[in-house]
């Protein structure tokens, strides 16, 4: 079935892009699976491609949801987007499950060993998240996604998603398993203050609420998702 998808997909760049643009087209739908979870930097494509020739076939992408950009912001406040960096982004393909099939995993073995190791568990899972609040995002606006990195010298910190709730900054972290330091996290917690009362992490852990912690299953992504009114947002935060 995803062999099919994707099949289909290729065809039709052909239809909707202008001829010169399908090879960066197809370029791109093939290598933006294995930037899932990193920085996306046209320089380290395979081959020799030129940031001018690409970036119109991206927008290409973007336009018809196949591939969603996560910018980079330094989320001191609100609105998010006025701190974002349009330069610094990660590109999130349209399904975790059509990217694996292009990086060429066999669904059906890895269905029947679940226990088999992934090389990229930890970008799936990343991956798998921002799918799934984009999902459960407005349907009436696109709702872009965010993420916060600091570099310094000896202490560079990431938090894979920030999520603005009114003007409370809520930082997501996204862990494939149970093990795995909060350290980026609580750097964000420290900078913030009352800005960001509370954070989320989506793990194999269950439902919990320690402190300015709130751990979700990867499984309850929606109900986190869903939950960004102001009745259920009211009800996280009583947990504290």
């Amino acid at each position: 079935m995803h062999v099919r998808l994707i099949e289909t997909c290729l065809q039709d760049f052909s239809k909707y892009s202008k001829k010169h643009q399908v090879k960066y087209v197809d370029l791109l739908f093939d290598e933006v699976p294995r930037f899932v979870g990193r920085k996306f930097v046209f320089s380290r494509l395979r081959g020799s491609w030129r940031r001018r020739d690409l970036q119109p076939a991206l927008d290409l992408l973007v336009k018809a949801c196949m591939v969603h950009t996560i910018c980079q912001t330094a989320a001191t406040g609100v609105p998010l987007g006025a701190e974002a960096d349009p330069e610094r982004f990660k590109a999130l393909f349209l399904d975790v499950g059509l990217a694996q099939s292009l990086l060429g995993l066999d669904g059906v073995e890895w269905i029947l060993d679940a226990a088999a190791r992934l090389a990229n568990a930890g970008e799936v899972v990343e991956a798998f998240t921002g799918q799934e609040l984009l999902a459960y995002g407005d349907a009436r606006r696109a709702a872009p996604l965010y993420y916060w990195h600091r570099e310094a010298r000896s202490s560079n910190a990431e938090v894979d998603f920030v999520i603005a709730a009114g003007a409370t900054l809520v930082p997501v972290e996204v862990k494939c398993g149970r093990r795995g330091q909060l350290t980026s996290l609580r750097r964000f917690f420290d900078s913030r203050g009352s800005a960001a009362p509370y954070g989320v992490r989506f793990s194999t852990h269950p439902f919990s609420a320690l402190g300015s912690l709130h751990t979700y299953p990867l499984y309850a992504i929606a109900s986190f998702a869903c939950g960004l009114d102001d009745t259920v947002r009211r009800a996280i935060q009583s947990l504290r």
